[in-house]
């Protein structure tokens, strides 16, 4: 057996070990075709999420998402859900969705009861996915990023995002 063979044979078995141990994933039954993955927490209450957030020192990560949009799904299963799972929020940033179908309202940054399209309305939201980063009084941190086709460098440029907004905070929070 060469080399390479034998490296290829034992690489295979510690990933299987690997497997094995690595115990069960989240994962909800409608996104099972994107593969295990936590959903975000949908919000109902922004002026609490900013009191929290402004407690933490964090920003807020707000998705704008769509029941339609296959985009807002793979986002969700393939960069937003592994950073849940990863421990980033509530660590490093407060992950949140709005879906624009539903017929609840919720409390804006300002305590009032507004529907998830006055909202999006309100935020220029034109397209989803739509992720805005935003301080405990709803202020956008930095440029909103609209819009997915793939994970290649997304996460990079998302996990950029957060760290200037984190940096944009009032001195002593997100640090």
């Amino acid at each position: 057996m060469s080399r390479l063979e034998n490296f290829i044979i034992r690489q295979g078995f510690v990933l299987v070990l690997l497997g094995l141990f690595a115990g069960p994933v989240p994962a909800d039954e409608e996104g099972a075709e994107n593969g295990p993955h936590t959903r975000l927490v949908e919000v109902d209450d922004l002026q609490a999420l900013g009191q929290t957030a402004r407690q933490a020192g964090v920003p807020i990560l707000l998705m704008f998402a769509s029941e339609e949009c296959p985009y807002c799904e793979r986002l969700e299963a393939e960069v937003l859900g592994p950073m849940v799972l990863a421990g980033d929020d509530p660590r490093r940033v407060l992950l949140r969705k709005v879906m624009l179908e539903t017929a609840d309202s919720l409390r804006d940054f300002q305590g009032r009861m507004v529907s998830a399209d006055e909202l999006a309305r309100r935020k220029g939201v034109d397209m989803v996915p739509a992720l805005y980063l935003l301080d405990g009084t709803g202020r956008e941190l930095v440029p909103r990023i609209v819009g997915y086709t793939s994970p290649d460098f997304y996460p990079a440029y998302l996990d950029q995002a957060i760290d200037v907004a984190r940096g944009l905070l009032p001195r002593g929070e997100g640090r």
